[in-house]
């Protein structure tokens, strides 16, 4: 939202300045209005991305808190990744989960928890050792 602000402030400068530039081409001497009008429609495109961005920003920093939110409760240091699904009724694939992770490793990182059934009870693969599957640890 502070960059519609900025962007409305800073407008009647920016529109002088385009005028001096179209002064300065021959071509669009001819053209001003329909130039200005093509300058303004990017510049408003410009404006949707930047609050497009900003909202996935908010959403993956609210998705973060609830996260680390939900360790701090129970006390956890890791938590699989179906456990969040789960716990916090969240439906996000592991690729999500891991962008996340990506996206704020001074928070949380990657991990390794060992892999738990319906019934809760460790799985334990054919040659006898246990199932990893991938978690979220949070940083120390």
């Amino acid at each position: 939202m502070q960059i519609i602000w900025i962007g409305f402030l800073v407008a009647p400068f920016v529109v002088g300045a385009w005028f001096d530039l179209f002064d300065r081409i021959p071509f669009l001497q001819k053209h001003k209005l329909f130039t200005l009008i093509a300058v303004l429609v990017a510049f408003l495109l410009m404006q949707i991305v930047a609050l497009v961005f900003d909202a996935r920003d908010k959403k993956k920093k609210l998705l973060l808190s609830k996260i680390v939110g939900y360790m701090a409760a129970n006390n956890y240091q890791i938590v699989r990744f179906s456990t969040l699904n789960e716990q916090l009724g969240l439906d996000i694939g592991e690729k999500d989960l891991i962008a996340l992770i990506n996206t704020f490793p001074d928070k949380i990182r990657l991990a390794q928890a060992r892999k738990k059934d319906k019934n809760g009870n460790y799985i334990v693969g054919p040659n006898g050792t246990e199932q990893m599957e991938n978690a979220i640890g949070t940083l120390a």
